[in-house]
């Protein structure tokens, strides 16, 4: 396939996306998944912030779960730091730990999910937290214990054993 097709098939798939139909939108997906690029990832994202439909919301959540591009990563950071995914912060979290990508290097942003999210956010980012595969500097896991012992007199009842738990998670990496 020609560079000017296969850009041709990606314009119509990104097109599809923004069909009523939910069947077409499904089936867009999944072709995006040999056809897509990184950058569709966010297109994905404001589908999933727009929809309405379970079957199109899980369609994407699978997708995303899949993507194995180690790249991805800061995509997904950007996201769950941008308020306007506020919306789909926890399932953006539960990705993180669902994916093969690591997310060790952005441990400070799912501590702070942990400490200043409801319980089934914090939860999400708790489960990144232990997920964690790769290295932690010494003097990063230091501060984001602190920050997160720090937080314990004002967590909700309902985090703080999290928040202790991470603390301890921490002390493996």
């Amino acid at each position: 396939m020609t560079d000017k097709a296969k850009k041709a098939l990606h314009d119509k798939l990104v097109s599809e996306l923004q069909s009523s139909d939910s069947k077409i939108v499904t089936k867009s997906i999944n072709q995006l998944r040999e056809e897509g690029q990184l950058e569709d990832i966010v297109i994905l994202f404001d589908l999933l912030v727009k929809s309405t439909d379970e079957e199109v919301k899980n369609t994407i959540l699978k997708f995303l779960a899949d993507i194995k591009d180690k790249n991805a990563d800061l995509i997904f950071i950007e996201a769950i730091l941008n308020d306007q995914y506020k919306s789909i912060q926890k399932e953006l979290a539960g990705i993180c730990w669902q994916s093969s990508i690591d997310f060790a290097k952005h441990v400070s942003v799912f501590t702070d999910l942990l400490i200043k999210s409801d319980f089934e956010t914090a939860f999400e980012a708790f489960t990144v937290i232990e997920n964690f595969t790769g290295k932690i500097e010494s003097d990063i896991k230091i501060e984001e214990q602190d920050k997160l012992k720090d937080a314990i007199p004002n967590a909700p009842e309902e985090i703080k054993g999290m928040i202790h738990e991470c603390i301890h998670i921490l002390d493996q990496f």
